[in-house]
C-alpha cells in the first residue's frame, strides 16, 4: 500500500506540473459548464427573426386581411416581426445585408385578402351544403314535405353557386436559407397561425385545445439536468485520455524503466494511478457542484450514492485507459488511441444532449457505450432522487471496471514498458 500511495503522489505532482494536464482536467469542464449553463440555461424566451414582406396593398396600404394576418403573427411570442417594404428586391437585399444568423423572409403575395376571402366564402358554402345534405339523408323522413322541398331547392342553389365560383389558394411564400437548422421550428409557428387564421375566416371554433403541466415539480434548472452528463463525461476523458497521457510521459521520460529497477509491484502502480484518478474525479465533481450552485444557483447536488457511482466510474475509465496505456508501447499511438476513444464516447452516449434526438441506429450505438449507464446513473440519482433506477448503471459499471481493470493488469508488462 505504500507503495501505491507513492505513485499516487508522484502522479498528482505531474498532474500539478503539467499546465495543460490542470486546464483539460478541471478549467476546461468549468468552462463548458459556464458557457452551455449560461447559454442554454438562463436564455429565457427564445424569439426567431421573421422578416415579412407584404404586397398586397390597397390604395398604397396593407389590405385588412394582410394587416389581420401580420397582427397575429407580430402576438406570437416566440417570433421577432421585422417589416420589409414592397419595394424592396428579397434577393438583393439578403446580399447587400449579410447576416451572422440566418434570413427567413415571409412574402404576403398580391391579391391575399380577395383569394382569402372568396375561398372563405366558398368553404362557408360547402360547409352549409354538406350538414343540408346530411339534414335531408339523416332526418329528410320526418320532415313536411314543404320543407324537405325547400332544403332540396336551397341545396341545389348553393351547388349551382358553387360551380360558378372562381376560387383560388391564397398562399403566402417562406424563403430560408440552406442549412438553417431552426427552419422546421420557424415553419411549424408558421403553420399553427394559419391554421388558426383560417378556422376565424370560416367562424369554426376549437374543438379541442392542448394545455400542458408537469408530472413533478422540482423547481431545478437548466443547469441542474446538464451538470450530471459534464461531470460524467470529464471523469470519463480524464480517466482514458489522461491515464494513456501519463503513461506516454512517463514512458518517453524514462520513469517507468527506472520505477521497475524499484522494488515498486506492478499492482502498487496500477493502484496508485486508480487513486490519483479517483481524487481527480472526487474533486472536479466538487468543483463542479460547487460553480453550478454558485453561479446557477443548481439543487442537484450529489449524495452518497452519487459519490460511489462517481469512484466507480473513475476506477473503470482509469482502468480502460491503462490496459489501452499497457497494450500500445508507442507513446505517440497510445495517446491518439485515448482521445479516439474517449471524443466519439463523449458526444454520442448522450452526455450532452438527448439520446433521442439522434438518428435510431445511432441510440444504439449510444447504448453500448460505458459512459451511457455512468451518466444515465448519476441523473436518476441527482435528478430524480432515486438511487434503485440506477441499479443497472452499478451493474454495467461494476462489470466494466472489472474486465478493465484485470485487462489492465494482464497487458501491463512492468519490466517492459
Amino acid at each position: 500500500m505504500r507503495g501505491a500511495l507513492a505513485v499516487f503522489k508522484a502522479c498528482m505532482k505531474n498532474w500539478i506540473r503539467s499546465r495543460a494536464g490542470v486546464f483539460f482536467s478541471f478549467l476546461f469542464p468549468l468552462l463548458l459548464l459556464l458557457v452551455f449553463g449560461t447559454v442554454f440555461g438562463e436564455r429565457g424566451e427564445v424569439k426567431y427573426t421573421l422578416y415579412v414582406q407584404n404586397l398586397d396593398l390597397e390604395n398604397g396600404q396593407p389590405s385588412l386581411l394582410s394587416r389581420t394576418f401580420l397582427q397575429v403573427l407580430e402576438s406570437v411570442r416566440a417570433l421577432r416581426i421585422e417589416n420589409l417594404a414592397p419595394t424592396v428586391d428579397v434577393e438583393t437585399y439578403v446580399r447587400e445585408h449579410p447576416s451572422f444568423t440566418s434570413y427567413r423572409i415571409l412574402i404576403i403575395p398580391e391579391n391575399f385578402h380577395r383569394k382569402a376571402e372568396s375561398k372563405a366564402i366558398y368553404v362557408r358554402t360547402c360547409v352549409i351544403s354538406d350538414t343540408v345534405r346530411y339534414l335531408l339523408q339523416t332526418y329528410g323522413s320526418h320532415m313536411k314535405e314543404n320543407e324537405r322541398e325547400a332544403a332540396e331547392n336551397g341545396l341545389a342553389l348553393m351547388e349551382k353557386w358553387k360551380e360558378n365560383m372562381t376560387i383560388e389558394n391564397s398562399e403566402i411564400l417562406l424563403l430560408t436559407e440552406e442549412g438553417d437548422t431552426a427552419a422546421p421550428v420557424v415553419g411549424g409557428i408558421l403553420a399553427s397561425v394559419v391554421n388558426t387564421f383560417n378556422n376565424r375566416l370560416i367562424g369554426a371554433e376549437s374543438v379541442a385545445e392542448v394545455q400542458s403541466g408537469r408530472l413533478i415539480h422540482r423547481g431545478l434548472k437548466a443547469a441542474d439536468y446538464y451538470l450530471p452528463g459534464y461531470i460524467a463525461a470529464f471523469v470519463m476523458t480524464n480517466g482514458v485520455i489522461g491515464v494513456t497521457s501519463i503513461t506516454s510521459d512517463f514512458g518517453r521520460r524514462g520513469v517507468i524503466k527506472m520505477l521497475a529497477t524499484t522494488p515498486l509491484k506492478k499492482s502498487s502502480w496500477i493502484v496508485g494511478v486508480v487513486l490519483q484518478q479517483t481524487a481527480l474525479a472526487l474533486s472536479l465533481a466538487l468543483v463542479m457542484v460547487g460553480t453550478g450552485w454558485i453561479i446557477f444557483g443548481v439543487r442537484a447536488l450529489p449524495d452518497i450514492w452519487a459519490v460511489l457511482l462517481i469512484v466507480l466510474g473513475a476506477v473503470t475509465f482509469c482502468s480502460l485507459g491503462m490496459a489501452m496505456g499497457g497494450s500500445i508501447r508507442n507513446p505517440d499511438a497510445a495517446a491518439a488511441a485515448g482521445n479516439a476513444v474517449a471524443f466519439p464516447m463523449m458526444f454520442l452516449s448522450g452526455a450532452f444532449w438527448p439520446v433521442e434526438m439522434m438518428p435510431e441506429f445511432m441510440q444504439t450505438v449510444a447504448k453500448v457505450m460505458p459512459l451511457y449507464y455512468f451518466h444515465d446513473g448519476l441523473r436518476r440519482i441527482m435528478i430524480l432522487k432515486n438511487p434503485s433506477q440506477a441499479i443497472p448503471s452499478f451493474l454495467v459499471m461494476t462489470v466494466l471496471a472489472t474486465v478493465f481493470l484485470t485487462l489492465a493488469i494482464k497487458v501491463t508488462k512492468w519490466r517492459e514498458l
